[in-house]
């Protein structure tokens, strides 16, 4: 909540000269506020599905060997749907946390908003979550390779140490979990950027009165979309009538008269 409205308060500001000194903290107090009944609303939606979840777990430990085949599947595919139902609605709460941040509504209000914009935009969402994902794994990847080449070199000049493999493991798990943390902001702030120009796009066209709040690259991005979107459809368009005055103009077969 705190990052999301961080995010909204740069993107939906149009003169970014006058962006607050310490976006975070303004974001913070916003937060403790007039916010905290919306992030407490979602922690406990999460949590009425988490309960059930570790309860049907512990379960299945205790029950582990003595269940039937036809209970022990009927208790993993309650807590396969239960874990699934978890992460859908922590992704829906991030969103509905930065829909709060946007408009100021209540929790349940940001989530329909929210589950209605994603909704919307659901091939971009796709998209989005696949390449963005990847990329932050390949940056995962980096970072602990770079750590991994460091430590080498920092053990080799360690005569020392006659064991190398079991430092670097340890010094490479750390260096993942680190960056784990680090880069779950960037996909945070991805999401919510997201969400706010989906937002900006549906309520705004770029005409006077309706200005984009989005910065100029981005606007030309979009427009240069818009513009391929339109000549496909013009172009799609063009073969569908040359089709049909085709097959329109098509000769008699031969062998047929007309009586």
């Amino acid at each position: 909540m705190t990052v999301a409205g961080a995010v909204v308060t740069y993107y939906f500001t149009r003169d970014k000269n006058r962006l607050p000194v310490t976006p975070i903290l303004s974001s913070v107090l916003r937060l403790v506020r007039y916010h905290l009944g919306t992030v407490a609303k979602g922690s406990f939606i999460i949590t009425l599905v988490k309960i059930p979840r570790l309860i049907l777990m512990y379960i299945h430990n205790q029950l582990k060997g003595r269940e039937n085949v036809c209970a022990r599947c009927l208790l993993k595919s309650c807590i396969c749907c239960l874990w699934c139902l978890e992460k859908c609605l922590n992704y829906l709460n991030q969103n509905a946390y930065a829909a709060t941040a946007i408009n100021s509504t209540s929790f349940c209000t940001s989530a329909r908003d929210a589950f209605v914009i994603l909704v919307e935009n659901a091939l971009r969402v796709a998209t989005i979550n696949a390449v963005g994902d990847f990329v932050l794994f390949l940056g995962k990847i980096l970072i602990m390779t770079c750590t991994a080449f460091a430590g080498v070199l920092l053990l080799n000049y360690q005569r020392d140490y006659a064991e190398w493999l079991l430092p670097l493991i340890i010094v490479c798990l750390f260096s993942f979990l680190v960056a784990h943390c680090f880069l779950s902001i960037f996909e945070i702030v991805v999401d919510v950027l997201f969400l706010c120009f989906a937002i900006d796009t549906k309520y705004n066209d770029g005409t006077p009165g309706k200005e984009f709040f989005m910065d100029k690259a981005l606007m030309e991005f979009v427009e240069s979309s818009r513009r391929l979107e339109r000549a496909g459809v013009r172009g799609r368009s063009r073969v569908k009538e040359a089709t049909s005055e085709g097959a329109e103009m098509k000769p008699m077969a031969p062998g047929t008269s007309s009586a």
